[in-house]
Order: structure tokens, then sequence, then C-alpha cells
């Protein structure tokens, strides 16, 4: 299984979970093996976020389901 099936996997599973004291340990596994990320955006990226986002409220950007969407995710590991 290629890495990005593999984290479609992952993320599948997790959404599976609904115990808080098993999402700690999931927490706890998932921050020790990745490093700490910074979650600011620039002004630029906020200011492409916005335009993305009045394009697909005009209806000029393609947006897809949730089952179509991991269908492309699927189909690009092929």
């Amino acid at each position: 299984m290629d890495i990005a099936l593999k984290k479609l996997d992952l993320m599948q599973r997790l959404m599976l979970i609904w115990d808080e004291a098993a999402l700690k340990r999931v927490a706890q596994a998932i921050e020790s093996e990745v490093p700490e990320v910074d979650e600011d955006f620039t002004a630029g990226e906020i200011a492409e976020l916005d335009r993305r986002r009045a394009r697909h409220l005009r209806g000029e950007g393609k947006s897809y389901t949730l089952e179509e969407s991991i269908k492309k995710l699927r189909d690009s590991g092929k």
C-alpha cells in the first residue's frame, strides 16, 4: 500500500474512534511522531483562500462529494 492510501486509511479509522481516552492515546502517539506545526496563515494565503471561496460561492469552482474525493485519492495512487 502506498503512503497516500495508508494515510487515507488511518484518517478513516480515526474518524471511527469515539472513546475520549482512546483519542487521547492516538493524539499522544501522533504528537510523538510529528513535529510541531505552525498553523498561522500568511496574509497572502488568507487572500488566496478568500478568492477560492468566492469562486466556489459563485458556482465557478468544481466541488466533490466525500465519495468522489476518496475515489480521486485512491485513483491517484495507481
